[in-house]
């Protein structure tokens, strides 16, 4: 049950006792004399000494009690009859108190001021205890004087949870949702209030629930795990784990995960060119549903790694790649890849990493026969030039290369070497050769390093 210090509230008139006063008794002076006084009794305590003693002026808060105004405030003054039949503010030599409450509601006692105020406030009244009557004591010298009583009668409040949002649309799956409101509760004129320091929870059902307290404005916050699927939860306001004002009634508040953004993470790695401009590169994909979205990924080339992007290979999205290797030619050894996978069955569009392959492209001019159609050991002559190019800048000439000359006869699946010169200075080269039967003609160039794809030019039949 939670404490706290009361407000100023409107007060009325006490209900006192209906008994009459003594014809003798008189005021010290009259015109400052109570207009009633209210005798109270030795009751218990100490034997009675002969002091009598009586409350004048009393007033009291209201006798219903609710959140906020859990305990009975009363002020007055306590007199004593003097010898000469005055009512007067006690004078010693001892210090009284004055309380109010009974057997379940004990009251601290209150002291009372040198001119006979005073305010006393009743302990918090439980509100199981239910309707009762709280009495007014007055304590001398361990004699204990009872006075009037009061009825006072606990009143249970609505509440209610006021969400600043009841629903939550297109969360990551496996990501977080937050929910987060204020509690209220009405007044007996009905308005509504924060209601602070109040245990609330969020229940998740299959997570059990989250327990939080409102704060001294009535807000509250759950951020909460999804899954990845839809899901409804339930803010509920009441006593789960004690906390909870038993003046307040409880309420609760439905929250929806309305739709799940599925995802999914692609991973590109250890991508190479080899020199036969075959790309070899490593795709993984990681899913929120194991299912995945069952489409197509897209492997996508791009010259500078921003624009340009084209796709170059499909890959079936279901099962999900695991540490699948992809070969395929390409045409561009020093390009830029990534993975591509539209959005489709519930998953948003995805990008992979993007991995760059530094591998120099080369090329091959001329590398046709002067002649197609020879005698038999007829001479053939072969010219051109032999380029590359690196990441950067423009097609430059492979000086001082080895270019080979290779032949395959009609009819066999077999090349044969032929000859082998080197390219000059401006990367020109010029090969002879004798054709002694019919077959196919080319020339390549084969890289002598990890640096260079191989360049070939056009196969050529010359017949005999």
């Amino acid at each position: 049950m939670i404490r706290r210090s009361l407000p100023a509230v409107a007060t009325t008139t006490l209900l006192t006792a209906a008994l009459a006063l003594p014809a003798a008794v008189a005021y010290a002076d009259p015109a400052q004399a109570p207009a009633g006084a209210t005798p109270a009794p030795w009751c218990a305590g100490r034997a009675s000494d002969g002091t009598s003693v009586f409350f004048a002026d009393l007033q009291a808060s209201s006798g219903m009690l609710t959140f906020g105004h859990e305990s009975l405030t009363v002020s007055g003054k306590m007199l004593v009859k003097q010898s000469d039949g005055t009512l007067a503010p006690y004078s010693g030599p001892y210090t009284p108190t004055v309380g109010v409450g009974d057997a379940v509601v004990v009251s601290s006692g209150g002291k009372v001021a040198p001119d006979g105020s005073f305010t006393v406030h009743s302990a918090q009244v439980p509100f199981s205890a239910g309707t009762r009557q709280l009495q007014l004591k007055a304590v001398i010298n361990r004699m204990v004087f009872c006075g009037p009583s009061t009825q006072v009668a606990p009143v249970a409040e609505p509440t209610r949870i006021v969400l600043d949002s009841a629903s939550a649309a297109h969360v990551p799956a496996w990501g977080t949702a937050t929910v987060s409101g204020i509690l209220e509760y009405q007044e007996q004129d009905g308005t509504w209030h924060p209601a602070p320091e109040q245990t609330i929870a969020l229940d998740e059902t299959a997570g059990g629930l989250q327990g939080g307290v409102s704060g001294g404005d009535g807000r509250f916050s759950f951020t909460q795990n999804v899954g990845n699927a839809p899901a409804h939860w339930t803010v509920d306001a009441r006593d789960h784990t004690g906390g909870w004002d038993e003046y307040l009634t409880g309420s609760s508040a439905g929250f929806d995960v309305t739709s799940i953004d599925q995802q999914l993470a692609l991973h590109l790695a250890g991508a190479a060119v080899d020199a036969h401009s075959r790309l070899s590169v490593s795709v993984t994909v990681d899913s929120s549903d194991p299912a995945g979205s069952q489409g197509f990924l897209y492997l996508q080339q791009s010259g500078d790694g921003k624009t340009g992007w084209t796709t170059v290979d499909r890959i079936p999205a279901s099962p999900l790649p695991r540490n699948l290797k992809v070969t395929l030619p390409v045409n561009n050894p020093h390009g830029y890849w990534r993975l591509y996978s539209p959005a489709a069955g519930g998953f948003p569009e995805a990008r992979s990493n993007t991995v760059h392959t530094t591998v120099s492209a080369t090329k091959m001019t001329g590398g046709t026969p002067n002649h197609t159609t020879v005698r038999r050991n007829g001479r053939i002559v072969f010219r051109g030039h032999v380029y590359q190019q690196g990441t950067v800048g423009s097609w430059k000439p492979i000086a001082h290369g080895y270019v080979t000359l290779l032949f395959r006869p009609q009819g066999s699946k077999t090349w044969q070497t032929w000859g082998r010169v080197k390219t000059d200075a401006n990367g020109a080269y010029t090969i002879n050769a004798r054709a002694a039967t019919s077959g196919t003609w080319l020339v390549v160039w084969n890289t002598p390093d990890g640096a260079h794809v191989d360049a070939e030019g056009p196969q050529t039949f010359v017949r005999t």
